[in-house]
């Protein structure tokens, strides 16, 4: 029996290593194939300026030098730390007053309209007087990044605790469970898969955000590289501003798929 379960081990392991292998197999074509259609647009569609629109060959040659230069690389680091502290604070609260949004009456019923109607209001109208408040500096970036993480961490945090099954809570209750470990042993891990998919919603939504936040006033970071290369008319770091964000926001995503995979492998096989 042993040697079967080893058996059946070895030829699950196989068969994830060969899916995996044509995941990764299809992702490299897809590249392939768009870089291609985009080196070749240009030259088939002659109404394209290539100054407008330059082909990725022509990118990749102002490419290298911002990163002998190092240049880009400050660009992203500065970039990805704002993107990681706002994330932080945002995720975290949105999860703290979700749960009790969730699970206190009253502070449900005197906060929900409150963050209901601010869900309903796009970031970028709030840059103004955020930066009115906070002027030019990290604070402001930072807070609007926090801003546009926190609502689906919050309302995915509300939905999956106050949708926990009665089943479940009063099963704790009947053997004496506090309110406290009712929460910690019950309701959070019964909407965690809610929660983890308001994390990786929030993962993308602060790239978005990030963009705005350093238009909004920025001595650096991938935005305003951008933002520099449409005022020198560079083309070219606009594109690689843009591939560089996509490149983000796709490790973001895989670490937080390969993150969740480790510590939660049933969520894993759930979805």
């Amino acid at each position: 029996m042993t040697e079967l379960q080893e058996e059946f081990k070895r030829l699950a392991q196989r068969k994830k290593r060969a899916r995996r292998f044509k995941r990764i197999t299809l992702n490299l074509l897809g590249a392939i194939i768009f870089l291609g259609l985009w080196e070749l647009t240009p030259t088939i569609i002659s109404r394209l300026n290539p100054a407008l629109f330059p082909p990725p060959s022509k990118v990749a040659q102002s490419l290298a030098p911002l990163i002998a230069s190092g240049e880009l690389w400050t660009h992203i680091v500065a970039s990805l730390e704002r993107a990681i502290v706002g994330f932080a604070i945002g995720a975290t609260l949105g999860v703290i007053v979700g749960v009790a949004s969730a699970r206190v009456e009253w502070f449900s019923g005197v906060t929900e309209p409150i963050f209901h109607g601010f869900r309903a209001v796009p970031v970028l109208a709030i840059v103004p007087i955020v930066v009115l408040w906070f002027g030019i500096g990290e604070s402001p970036k930072i807070i609007l990044i926090a801003w546009g993480a926190f609502f689906p961490v919050w309302i995915t945090t509300l939905i999956g605790a106050r949708d926990v099954n009665t089943i479940y809570l009063k099963s704790a209750a009947s053997l004496g469970a506090s309110r406290f470990d009712t929460l910690f042993l019950v309701v959070l891990p019964a909407a965690l898969p809610f929660i983890l998919t308001g994390i990786r919603q929030a993962i993308a939504l602060s790239l978005v955000v990030l963009v705005a936040a350093e238009l909004s006033g920025s001595l650096n970071g991938i935005a305003y590289m951008m933002s520099l290369g449409n005022q020198l008319f560079y083309v070219e770091w606009m594109f690689i501003g843009i591939g560089v964000l996509g490149a983000l926001g796709f490790t973001a995503d895989r670490l937080f798929t390969l993150v969740t995979r480790r510590l939660f492998p049933w969520y894993s096989s759930q979805n």
